[in-house]
């Protein structure tokens, strides 16, 4: 019984956190919404990828006259990027700094949207186990 309650709170918490990422982006998206075209300037490794090589894209981009140099926070497939090419950005009007990148965001979305959806559909068989008996 314990086992179950300990597993139940996981899940719970993995959905928490499932729907906290996807608030957060979404926020981040509608925040995002002066178009900028930037390049790929850089791809930096991503050392704790389990599922191959992965980089992490760094964009060169500029927005009211300032040029913009930042990393992005998701890694991708080496094949997502290749260094130099043009890449369409939206940004934060009043944190330049602060960009959305459609291109990588989303698989990151179905991922995110996969993950708290098994979490919730385990954390409901819990649940329903408790429920019954």
């Amino acid at each position: 019984m314990r086992g179950a309650l300990v597993a139940a709170g996981i899940m719970a918490l993995f959905v928490v956190i499932g729907l906290s990422v996807l608030i957060g982006m979404l926020i981040t998206k509608l925040k995002c919404r002066e178009e900028v075209e930037a390049v790929v300037d850089e791809l930096i490794p991503n050392h704790d990828g389990e599922t191959g090589p992965s980089f992490y894209p760094v964009f060169l981009y500029r927005y009211e006259g300032v040029d913009y140099r930042r990393k992005s926070n998701f890694a991708a497939s080496a094949s997502k990027f290749k260094v130099g090419d043009p890449v369409k950005l939206f940004v934060d009007p009043d944190k330049p700094e602060k960009f959305y990148c459609p291109r990588e965001t989303a698989s990151k979305v179905i991922t995110i949207l996969l993950f708290t959806a098994s979490s919730a559909l385990i954390l409901a068989f819990f649940w329903f186990a408790d429920k019954n008996g």
